[in-house]
C-alpha cells in the first residue's frame, strides 16, 4: 500500500518504506588525508542505496508516476534512471531522450550498468541457428530476426564462469559485441532531441500513433536542456513536451544536476512533466432538494478511484479527482481512506466523464433530492501542478530575488524530486580563492570610445524592437557587439568592409600579420586590457594546466587570443599528417609552451588527440596512433586549451589548476559547465594531495571611475541614462550603476544563480528521500531542513488542493497552524530503542529523534509488543 503525494501522510510513510529497505545510510569516514582516488571500485557495479531508492521508488507497483534525479557530480544519475528502465522493461516501453552526443554516453553507461547480458566481460558459449528451437531461444535473449539472420549464430552467457571475451578471436568479438548493442537497441528506443528537425518529426511522432509515450518508461537526459527548448518556443520539441505530459500510465525520469539554468519557469515545466495534468472533473446539480456533503462524501468514497472531493456549495458543483490507473483506494474500518494499492485486473474508464455516468444512477438512489448534470453539462478541467505562465508563477513565488510563498511551492511538488549531493568531496579538487573570481579589468581610453559608438547602436535598435529585459529571456545573443569590445577594441580602419569581403576575417588576417601593432605589452593593454590581464595571470604558472573559455571563437574570442598567446612567448600545437600518419610536428619549438583550439570547429578525431595530449595520461586510450605516441618529444608541452561553449560540452580534462573566463556569462549555469569541465571525480588524481586545486577567473570590464562619471564621448550621456541600473553583485546593498555589457551580464546572471539557488534549496527540502539523506547532507550550505507535516496528521488529510488558485498562500497557511506539546520518553523494548508518547502510545523512530524530527513508525500495543507500520 502506498500513499499518494497529495495527502500530508505522504512523506512519513515514503520514509518508512525507505527505512524498512534499509537505505538510509550513516556519513562516511571524514579523513580528509585519505586519497579516495587510489581505491579503485570499478569492478562495484552494485547500485547504491540511493540509487536503488530511486528504482523502487517508481516500480509498477507504486503509484508515482516520475522523478527529477537531481543528484550531483559523480553519482551515476545515468545508472539510477538505467535501474528504473531495467525494472520495467517486461511491462512497459523504455524511450531515452537525449543530447546525440549524450545519447553515446547513455549507450556505454548501459553496458556498465544494465542487464549482466550487456557486458563483454562474460563466459560466452556460441549456438548456431541450426532449428527452429535454436531461433526462438535467441529471440527470448531479445535479439532481433535481422541480427540472427545476419550472422547465423547467437552467443550466451555463463555466469558461473569466469570472463573469456579476451581470448576469443577479433570477429567472435565483434560479433559479441554487436549482438549486445542488437539487444540494447531492442529494448530501448533513442529519441535526440537536438536533432529532431521538420524532416524527421514523423519518425519520432508519427500521426498514426498519438498516444506513443502512454504505457511507457521516459527518461530525458539533461532535462533542463529539454525544457529551455521548449520555453524557447520550439514548436518541434513543444509537440514532444505536450505528449510526454498528457501520457497515461507512464513513468518519468528527468535527469539533471542544474535543475534551473535560465528562467526560473523551468522549474515549473519540469514538475508539470512529472506530476502531468491534473485531470478534475466539475459535476453540476440540475436540481437540489437537499444539500448534505457528509452524506455526498460517504457515498463517494465507496468509490474505488476517487482521490479528492471538493464541493462548491455556492454553485452546487461537485469536483473529484481520481486515482492514478489500477490503483484502488484501501479504507480502514472507520470508513478513512488510509492509502491506494496496485491492482492490474483494475481497470479504469479513461474518459473522466463517462466515468461518472458510470456511478450516476447509484449516487442518485443514494442521495435523494440531488440530480445530476448530464454527460454533456459536465466540465473537464486539467490543472496544472504549477503555473506555466510566467507572469503567474513569478507573481505566486518571486519577489525580488527570493523565493516567496516557499510553502506552497514545496507541498504542490512533494513527491517528485530525489536529491542526492553527489560523490564524496574528497574525489574531486577543490576550488581556492573563490572571493578573487571576479577580476574587474577597467577599460581603457579607445576601448572605451569603441564601447560607446557599439552600445548606441544597439541601444537604438533595442528601443525599435521593444526589448524587455526580465529574468525569463534568453540572453545568449543579447549586446553581443558591445561584449565583443568588451573583449578587444577593434580599430574602426579595421571594420572597414568591402564588397564581397568578410571583414571580421579580414581584419584578423591584418592582425596576424601585424602582431606586434596589436598584440604585445602596451599595445595589448590599450585594445584589450582584459586579454592582457589574463595573459599576464597565465604566464605566471605556465607549468601547471590552464583551460580558457570564451562564448566566442574568432576576432573577438579565443581566435585572437591565439594570436595573443602566440605573440607572447607561447606557440600553437600543431599535428601532422603524411600519407595517413599522424604525428607531432617536428618543426615545434623546443622548451617552448603550446596552446590548442577545443572550439567544435576542429575534426572530432583532433579534438580527442588534443584533448588526450593536454591530459598527459599515463596511458593513452587504445585507440590513440601509435606513431603520434612516439613522436611526442616534451610530455606537458600542451598546457593551454582554448574552448568555446559547443567545444567544451562533454570534454573530461585532467590536473587543470587554472580556469579563465573571457567574459561575463548571463548564466551562471555556462560558468558551472565551465568549471566543471576542470573538476571531475579524480580528476586530478596524478597530483599530489596538496596540488589538488582549482583556481577561477572570470574577466568582466567594467569603466574607470573617470569614465563612469565624466562627459567626454560621443551620446554619453544618453548611453548613461540608458544603462543606469541596479548593481547587486560585489556590494553590500544593490547600488544605482553605470553598467558596461559585461557588468550588466555579471549582475544578470548573479540575479539568475540567486533565484536558483534559492529554488534548490527547495528541491533538496522537498525531496522524497531528503530524511534518508539527512546525514550525508548535514554540511550543505543553508542548512537542508527537510519539508514536513505535524505527526497528528490524518491519512486523508490534504497536502495541496487540485487547482493552485484556490490553495492558501503561505502567510494565511502558516496562521492556521496549531503548534501543540507533547511528552516524549525514551523506551527499550526487546533492546530496541524507541521513543513513546506515554498519552498516546505512538511509536517514533530513536535515530530520526536525535536528528530533532519525529518520524512515527508504530503503536504501543503493551509493554512489550509495538504493532509496527
Amino acid at each position: 500500500m502506498y500513499v499518494l503525494p497529495n495527502r500530508r501522510a505522504f512523506s512519513d510513510a515514503v520514509t518508512r518504506i525507505f527505512i524498512k529497505k534499509n537505505y538510509r545510510k550513516e556519513k562516511d569516514d571524514e579523513d580528509e588525508s585519505v586519497d579516495l582516488c587510489t581505491k579503485s571500485s570499478s569492478g562495484n557495479r552494485e547500485l547504491f542505496p540511493y540509487q536503488k531508492l530511486v528504482r523502487d521508488y517508481l516500480l509498477i507497483e507504486t503509484p508515482y508516476r516520475g522523478l527529477l534525479v537531481y543528484h550531483g557530480l559523480g553519482s551515476g544519475k545515468t545508472c539510477s534512471a538505467v535501474a528504473v528502465a531495467e525494472s520495467l522493461l517486461t511491462k512497459k516501453k523504455i524511450f531515452v531522450m537525449a543530447t546525440v552526443s549524450l545519447l553515446t554516453n547513455f549507450k556505454q553507461q548501459l553496458r556498465g550498468c544494465g542487464d549482466p547480458i550487456y557486458k563483454q566481460e562474460n563466459h560466452w558459449v556460441v549456438h548456431n541457428l541450426s532449428s527452429e528451437a535454436d531461433r526462438e531461444k535467441g529471440k527470448g535473449l531479445g535479439i532481433s530476426e535481422k541480427f540472427l539472420d545476419k550472422k547465423g549464430r547467437f552467443f550466451m552467457t555463463v555466469p558461473e564462469k569466469p570472463s573469456n571475451f579476451s581470448s576469443m578471436d577479433l570477429k567472435t568479438q565483434k560479433d559479441i559485441s554487436e549482438q549486445i548493442d542488437d539487444i540494447i537497441d531492442q529494448r530501448y528506443e533513442y529519441i535526440p532531441y537536438n536533432g529532431i528537425t521538420s524532416s524527421n518529426i514523423d519518425k519520432y511522432l508519427p500521426e498514426s500513433d498519438p498516444h506513443k509515450f502512454d504505457d511507457s518508461v521516459i527518461i530525458i537526459d539533461e532535462a533542463h536542456n529539454f525544457v529551455g527548448m521548449v520555453l524557447n518556443k520550439s514548436e518541434l520539441k513543444t509537440r514532444f513536451y505536450d505528449m510526454i505530459y498528457r501520457a497515461r500510465n507512464t513513468k518519468i525520469v528527468l535527469l539533471s544536476g542544474t535543475p534551473v539554468i535560465n528562467s526560473p519557469l523551468e522549474i515549473a515545466l519540469l514538475m508539470n512533466l512529472i506530476r502531468g495534468p491534473i485531470e478534475r472533473v466539475r459535476i453540476g446539480c440540475s436540481s437540489v432538494i437537499s444539500w448534505d456533503e457528509g452524506m455526498m462524501t460517504g457515498f463517494l468514497k465507496t468509490l474505488k478511484d476517487v482521490d479528492t472531493i471538493e464541493y462548491d456549495s455556492v454553485k452546487r458543483q461537485i469536483l473529484l479527482t481520481r486515482n492514478p490507473p489500477y490503483f484502488e483506494s484501501v479504507l480502514s474500518e472507520k470508513g478513512e481512506r488510509i492509502a491506494v494499492k496496485y491492482n492490474k485486473d483494475f481497470t479504469q474508464e479513461p474518459d473522466i466523464l463517462k466515468w461518472v455516468d458510470s456511478f450516476r444512477s447509484k449516487f442518485q438512489d443514494k442521495i435523494a433530492g440531488v440530480e445530476l448534470l448530464p454527460q454533456d453539462k459536465l466540465l473537464k478541467e486539467d490543472l496544472e501542478c504549477l503555473p506555466s505562465n510566467f507572469e503567474e508563477f513569478a507573481q505566486t513565488f518571486i519577489d525580488g530575488l527570493q523565493i516567496k510563498n516557499a510553502l506552497l511551492f514545496q507541498r504542490r511538488i512533494q513527491g517528485l524530486v530525489s536529491y542526492y549531493k553527489g560523490a564524496d568531496e574528497r574525489l574531486v579538487a577543490k576550488e581556492v580563492n573563490q572571493d578573487k573570481r571576479l577580476v574587474k579589468v577597467p577599460m581603457s581610453s579607445e576601448q572605451f570610445l569603441r564601447y560607446l559608438e557599439k552600445r548606441w547602436i544597439e541601444i537604438q535598435i533595442d528601443t525599435k524592437k521593444g526589448r524587455s529585459s526580465d529574468l525569463n529571456e534568453d540572453f545568449g545573443s543579447y549586446r553581443t557587439n558591445s561584449r565583443l569590445v568588451c573583449n578587444f577594441a577593434l580599430p574602426p580602419e579595421l571594420e572597414v568592409q568591402k564588397e564581397g569581403e568578410n571583414f571580421k576575417e579580414v581584419a584578423f588576417e591584418k592582425i596576424r600579420a601585424d602582431p606586434k601593432r596589436f598584440l604585445v605589452d602596451e599595445k595589448l593593454k590599450h585594445f584589450s586590457p582584459k586579454m592582457h590581464e589574463c595573459l599576464q595571470a597565465i604566464k605566471k604558472d605556465v607549468k601547471h594546466k590552464q583551460f580558457v573559455y570564451s562564448t566566442f571563437t574568432g576576432l573577438e574570442g579565443t581566435g585572437i587570443f591565439g594570436l595573443v598567446l602566440e605573440q607572447n612567448g607561447f606557440q600553437p600545437y600543431k599535428l601532422k599528417r603524411e600519407h595517413g600518419i599522424v604525428i607531432e610536428d617536428p618543426d615545434m619549438k623546443p622548451g617552448v609552451p603550446a596552446f590548442a583550439y577545443f572550439t567544435g570547429d576542429e575534426s572530432q578525431e583532433d579534438r580527442d588527440l588534443y584533448r588526450q595530449i593536454f591530459n598527459d595520461p599515463e596511458k593513452f586510450s587504445a585507440d590513440f596512433p601509435q606513431t603520434l605516441k612516439e613522436s611526442i618529444k616534451e610530455r606537458g608541452r600542451l598546457s593551454v586549451l582554448m574552448a568555446s561553449r559547443a567545444g567544451a560540452e562533454g570534454i573530461n580534462l585532467e590536473n587543470v589548476r587554472h580556469v579563465h573566463i573571457l567574459e561575463a556569462q548571463w548564466n551562471p549555469a555556462i560558468v558551472d559547465q565551465v568549471v566543471g569541465r576542470a573538476i571531475r571525480i579524480c580528476s586530478h588524481a596524478r597530483l599530489p594531495m596538496e596540488e589538488r586545486t582549482v583556481e577561477v577567473k572570470i574577466y568582466v570590464s567594467v569603466f574607470s571611475q573617470e569614465q563612469a562619471v565624466g562627459i567626454e564621448g560621443p551620446n554619453i550621456a544618453l548611453i548613461r541614462r540608458s544603462d543606469m541600473g541596479l548593481k547587486r553583485y560585489d556590494v553590500e546593498q544593490p547600488t544605482e550603476t553605470f553598467l558596461s555589457t559585461d557588468e550588466y551580464m555579471f549582475d544578470l546572471s548573479y540575479r539568475k544563480g540567486r533565484i536558483a539557488k534559492n529554488i534548490s534549496l527547495l528541491l533538496k527540502q522537498a525531496a522524497v528521500d531528503c530524511e534518508i539523506h539527512r546525514k550525508l547532507h548535514y554540511r550543505e550550505q543553508p542548512v537542508i531542513q527537510c519539508m514536513r507535516f505535524d505527526t497528528t496528521t490524518k491519512p486523508e488529510d490534504i497536502a495541496w488542493a487540485p487547482a493552485i488558485k484556490t490553495e492558501e498562500r503561505d502567510t494565511l497557511y502558516l496562521k492556521n497552524i496549531v503548534r501543540k506539546a507533547r511528552r516524549l520518553q525514551r523506551v527499550s523494548i526487546k533492546g530496541l530503542l524507541l521513543i513513546v508518547d506515554p498519552d498516546t502510545q505512538e511509536v517514533f523512530d530513536a535515530q530520526a529523534f536525535e536528528d530533532r524530527r519525529l518520524l512515527k513508525i508504530g503503536t504501543k500495543k503493551s509493554p512489550t509488543e509495538i504493532e509496527f507500520f
